[in-house]
């Protein structure tokens, strides 16, 4: 978190990485949302309307997923199932992928 100089109050940081991409989660229909990320292929999210969904790889291949604030971390694997689009269990985005 950082200060907001004079005031006092707390404010989110902002991503170093924040690319408009299109998500969906459980076949629904595609969506706008952001690909977020300090760490691009290290620790990332999907910004949806409603939700957010966290991503974290460890490097030796294996993957968890966050599906909410409270969830259990759970182990995913990442799957192209088509031209720019990049699905981890039920949820998908494609785009312009920041992959490292």
């Amino acid at each position: 978190m950082l200060l907001t100089a004079g005031l006092g109050l707390a404010a989110q940081a902002r991503p170093a990485v924040s690319v408009p991409i299109e998500c969906r989660q459980q076949h629904q229909e595609w969506q706008n949302c952001r690909y977020e990320s300090d760490q691009p292929g290290s620790s990332w999210q999907l910004a949806f309307e409603d939700h957010v969904v966290r991503f974290n790889h460890d490097g030796s291949g294996h993957m968890k997923m966050q599906l909410n604030d409270n969830g259990d971390w759970t182990g995913v694997q990442a799957r192209w199932i088509a031209e720019r689009t990049l699905c981890w269990n039920d949820v998908c985005a494609r785009g312009e992928i920041p992959l490292d």
